[in-house]
């Protein structure tokens, strides 16, 4: 079932004026930065069951372990070696506490067990995207799979794949790369895919065992259809053999597992849906100091929202998209 949003107040993300972006998106200020020792190039950050915080961060070693207060408890893998990841561009966590990181630039997917040391070291095409599911299965994007999705087991067996590609480029190469996007799951299992570079911002979600399609978002409103008008012409220019640069439409996508809640990034806008589909709030978001941050990641949680830019950093954000006065 495809469902079209209703945005009331969200202005154009990427042509309005900087007075017209203040006075119609109220902005939502970060209340502190989290994980200040962490550098750049951090790429992801997860909760896990047990209440400590996955950072995924240049290797080695693939990810950092904090507790809720920000202390450094241990590193996954425990004793990494240099070329044990060529580039770890995702990670996930199981409910047994299992670490899985997606190797893109080693064509493998790494699998931890909780105290660091290595469980499974499984080959798999350029996987950019990886989250864990329920029966020791787990999910990836990879780069050049002829599908969205690609559902493996713990031994590294493909068991199925899904999602069509939207048809954005005759160009076979170019058309794979626009259909990259961020990879989801809620509670229940099911995968949600929301595409970085489809012009008018879609998400997908998918019944995991069937591949079957159980819902598509996309956001039309008029105030986006120049930012979808000029994402089509730039991909167009490829016709003539330019060489282009896709506008990022999705910078990040998070999601309650519980409430299946969206949160959508469009460069600084951070746009909160329920789950059936309705635009609940529209805010520009901000570090503490200020600064207009872009999301790279976003983390729900209960209570609050942790939002990531690299090389900005890490910062909570208070869950309500209500109105945030922002100090000069």
């Amino acid at each position: 079932m495809k469902r079209t949003a209703e945005l009331l107040l969200l202005t154009m993300v990427f042509f309005s004026g900087p007075l017209a972006r203040a006075q119609q998106d109220p902005p939502l200020d970060a209340t502190r930065r989290i994980f200040p020792d962490v550098g750049a190039g951090f790429r992801a950050v997860r909760h896990s069951a047990d209440g400590s915080y996955y950072i995924l961060a240049p290797p080695p070693p693939a990810a950092l372990v904090f507790d809720a207060g920000g202390k450094k408890l241990r590193q996954i893998p425990a004793q990494p070696r240099r070329g044990d990841t060529a580039f770890a561009n995702s990670l996930d966590i199981d409910a047994s506490g299992r670490v899985y990181v997606a190797d893109l630039g080693g064509n493998a997917v790494n699998i931890y067990a909780a105290d660091g040391t290595l469980f499974a070291h499984l080959l798999v095409p350029e996987p950019a995207q990886i989250v864990a599911l329920p029966h020791d299965l787990f999910a990836v994007c990879s780069a050049n799979a002829d599908r969205l999705i690609a559902v493996y087991d713990l031994h590294g067996t493909l068991l199925r794949q899904f999602g069509e590609f939207a048809d954005l480029s005759d160009d076979i190469e170019l058309n794979h790369r626009l259909n990259a996007g961020h990879l989801a799951v809620d509670k229940a299992g099911n995968l949600y895919f929301a595409f970085r570079y489809l012009p008018e911002p879609t998400v997908r979600k998918y019944d995991p065992t069937s591949g079957y399609l159980l819902d598509e978002l996309s956001l039309t409103p008029l105030d986006l259809q120049p930012m979808a008008q000029s994402a089509r012409h730039e991909i167009a220019r490829a016709a003539s053999g330019a060489a282009i640069s896709p506008h990022e439409i999705i910078s990040a996508f998070g999601i309650d597992p519980e409430t299946q809640e969206l949160w959508l990034a469009l460069g600084n806008v951070v746009l909160h849906l329920d789950n059936a589909d309705n635009v609940t709030g529209t805010n520009r978001v901000y570090t503490t100091s200020g600064t207009r941050m872009v999301p790279n990641f976003i983390l729900v949680e209960k209570d609050r929202l942790l939002l990531g830019n690299d090389p900005l950093g890490i910062y909570e954000f208070p869950r309500s998209s209500g109105t945030v006065q922002r100090s000069e």
